[in-house]
Parts: C-alpha cells; sequence; structure tokens
C-alpha cells in the first residue's frame, strides 16, 4: 500500500499535480515562485495596451491610468493567488467547484484559445522580429523553430521554466530600464512628452479597461497555476504585488513611451532604434520565450484538468495549434478578443471568492460529488459581464463586485437549504 502511494505520489508530481492540488512537500520558494510570475508578466499585450494608452493620455493621465490598471490586477492576482495557496488547486480545478464538472469547460475553453492565440503571436513575433534584425532569416520557418523550442520548455515543466526565467527577468529589467532612460533623453523628459500628447483622445476609464484586458487572464487564470506551489499565503500576495505593481507596470509603460518617442511598443525595435541591436535580440528572444511558455503550461494544466490525457501530451498538442495559428495569421484578429476579456475575466474573481469565503470555508470536498453544473456561477458571471459595460465608475471592478455579490447570495441560499 505504501509503495502504490509513492508511485501514484510520484506520478502527480510528473504531471505537474494537473489533476489534485499540491502537497505543502511540493512547494517551491518565494524566489523561485516570483521569478516564474515575472516570466509570465513579460507579455507582449501589455506593451501593446501600453502604446494604445501611450498616444490617447498625456503623460500624468497615462501614468495614472497604467498604475490604476495594475493595482486592479495586483488585488484580483492576490485573491487568487491566495486561494490558489490555500487549497493547492490549480484554475481549471478551482473552475470545477465555482461552475461544475461540465461547467467548467466555459472558463477552461476562453482558457485554451487566450493563450494559443498569445502563444501563436509569440511563436510568430520570434520569426517576424528575427527577420527584421537580420533580413536573410526567414520568418515562417524561424516561427516553427521557435514554437517548437517554447513547447519543449513548457512540457518540462516548472523546473525548466524557472531555469530561463531565472536569465530572462534581470536582462528584460535591465535593458528595459536603459531603455526608458535613453527615451526620456531624446524626447526631453516629461516636458517633451507632453508636447507630443498634447490633448487626451481616450477616456481615463477606457485606459483603465485597456490595461486590466490586456494581463486579465494571467491575473485571474493564470496565478493560481503559479500561485499553488507557494508555500503560505503571505508569499503569494508578495510575489503577486511585486509580479503585477513592478513586472506589469513596468511593460505597459515600456509600451507607452515607445509608441510615443519612437512610435513602435514593441520591446525589440525600441531598443534597435536605440542602436541596441545585439541586446534587441536577446531581450526579444527571452521576452517572447518566458511568456510563451507560461501560455503552454497554463493552458494545458487547465486543459488537464477536464481531459484524461496526460499534462505532457496536452502541452504537444498546445504547441502544435500554436504554431498552426502562428502560420496563418492569427496575431491580426486577437487585438479584439483582448478586449472581450476585459469584460469576461474579472467576474470570475468574484465567483471564486465568495465560494471561498462562503461555500468551501471547510474545506475543498472530492471533485466527484460536484454537481454536472453551478446554476449560480452561470448566473454570477453573466451580471458580471453585463455590469462591465455599465460606464460608471471603473467597469473591471464593478463586474467583479458584482459576481461576488450574486454568488454570495446563491452560496448563502445553498448553505441554508443544506443545513
Amino acid at each position: 500500500m505504501d509503495e502504490n502511494k509513492k508511485v501514484n505520489a510520484e506520478l502527480a508530481q510528473d504531471d505537474e499535480y494537473s489533476k489534485s492540488a499540491v502537497p505543502m512537500s511540493a512547494r517551491k520558494p518565494f524566489m523561485s515562485a516570483l521569478i516564474i510570475s515575472l516570466g509570465y508578466v513579460f507579455v507582449v499585450t501589455s506593451m501593446q495596451a501600453g502604446s494604445t494608452i501611450g498616444v490617447g493620455l498625456s503623460f500624468n493621465n497615462m501614468v495614472g491610468a497604467v498604475l490604476v490598471s495594475s493595482l486592479i490586477l495586483t488585488v484580483l492576482s492576490c485573491i487568487m493567488g491566495v486561494i490558489a495557496t490555500k487549497s493547492g488547486l490549480s484554475f481549471g480545478l478551482l473552475s470545477r467547484y465555482s461552475f461544475g464538472r461540465a461547467g467548467t469547460w466555459v472558463p477552461i475553453v476562453i482558457v485554451a484559445v487566450t493563450t494559443i492565440g498569445w502563444f501563436s503571436i509569440d511563436a510568430y513575433l520570434i520569426g517576424d522580429s528575427a527577420h527584421r534584425l537580420f533580413t536573410a532569416l526567414p520568418i515562417l520557418p524561424i516561427a516553427i523553430l521557435g514554437g517548437l523550442g517554447m513547447t519543449m520548455t513548457a512540457m518540462k515543466g516548472t523546473k525548466w521554466m524557472n531555469m530561463l526565467s531565472n536569465i530572462a527577468v534581470p536582462i528584460i529589467l535591465i535593458f528595459g530600464v536603459i531603455s526608458i532612460v535613453m527615451a526620456f533623453r531624446d524626447v526631453g523628459g516629461i516636458a517633451g512628452m507632453n508636447a507630443i500628447v498634447k490633448e487626451d483622445t481616450l477616456s481615463f476609464a477606457k485606459a483603465v479597461s485597456l490595461g486590466v484586458g490586456s494581463y486579465a487572464v494571467g491575473s485571474v487564470m493564470f496565478t493560481p497555476d503559479i500561485m499553488r506551489f507557494a508555500k503560505d499565503a503571505k508569499t503569494s500576495v508578495i510575489v503577486m504585488i511585486i509580479t503585477i505593481m513592478i513586472g506589469n507596470s513596468f511593460m505597459v509603460f515600456f509600451g507607452a513611451i515607445g509608441s510615443v518617442v519612437y512610435n513602435d511598443p514593441d520591446i525589440m525595435g525600441v531598443l534597435a532604434l536605440q542602436g541596441l541591436l545585439a541586446p534587441a535580440f536577446i531581450v526579444m528572444v527571452l521576452n517572447i520565450w518566458s511568456t510563451a511558455q507560461g501560455c503552454v503550461y497554463s493552458g494545458s494544466m487547465s486543459l488537464s484538468s477536464v481531459i484524461k490525457l496526460p499534462r505532457k501530451t496536452l502541452v504537444l498538442i498546445f504547441g502544435v495549434l500554436g504554431i498552426i495559428f502562428a502560420c496563418i495569421g492569427f496575431y491580426n484578429m486577437f487585438g479584439t478578443y483582448i478586449n472581450f476579456l476585459a469584460s469576461t475575466v474579472p467576474p470570475v474573481v468574484g465567483i471564486m471568492l465568495a465560494d471561498f469565503i462562503l461555500k468551501f470555508k471547510n474545506g475543498y470536498p472530492e471533485l466527484d460529488s460536484l454537481p454536472a453544473a453551478d446554476v449560480g456561477g452561470f448566473v454570477a458571471w453573466i451580471a458580471g459581464f453585463l455590469v462591465s459595460y455599465i460606464n460608471v465608475g471603473l467597469p473591471s471592478v464593478n463586474c467583479v463586485i458584482a459576481a461576488f455579490i450574486v454568488k454570495a447570495i446563491f452560496d448563502v441560499a445553498q448553505n441554508k437549504k443544506s443545513a
């Protein structure tokens, strides 16, 4: 019996605990969680959102919008991180508790489409950026090779992801800071920035919504996959504050400043224009790779919670699909989807928080005991989605509160019925 338990534990560990809670014996130290988390947040969509915000708002308003959006994402991330740390569950497994055994397919499909889309963008960018720097290199073959490489590191799990992020994160931060300093020098400081963007053409609330949408999936759906390995809730909170308030803000600022000063929101393009060609290529590859491997890892984790296939098999499927999407130009269709995510993803936090506080306050039961669908979860999600389109205050905050209230009402009613 003891031997069987040992074998099962080894299999669960090899599969990254995709179908069970992470035991305390497998939890990782603070720096490991932080580095992996920062690797996720260096994402191209944050720079693209920063580009739109940068050219649409004056410098001071741009800074305010970026910080407010990062604060919202930080709160969402901390909530999801604490829930994941205390339960040891991935986002895919948490979704089953809030939406039911079959109902969980809805949020899982959103994760799957998003992560495949992001991965395809990253794979294409490796080919495109390599071609822009070295025109003799063809785009698609390089994109395919890059996609295969990123799939392989994701297949190896958090250990390899941590090793790559240990290299990528410091290099991206160092050259990013150098680039931002050079940009301010070239444009003439804050006064020069304000001289370029003289008046706001974008509302503050819309700018905040763009900032939230750029990493909403990461804060809500990727965070549990990382923080279920944290040793305690305090570690989770500190990691997410650093990741979002510093890491995410940095990437959005980079996109905003690059777009205003050089008319190019891409980190590689800006560095190349500044005469930093070799660092541009290195930073570009590491930036894309650290994000893309996280997309494949989290997407496969979520699908593994509902599909009876080994996680590594799902990683391979994700990678192949992502490469195919890269080759057919999904990059051009992904922008609209990001705006959709700002409305559909944040309400999930309110739903899972209500369940954590009220429905599962004494612990999460066995998965087999769950209903096929949780009506309260879907009603709360729809309510949050609709509220996000009411332009009063900050819709990205209002939708979380609305979803929490509706799900709490259902949970309280269910608790009374069960009593």
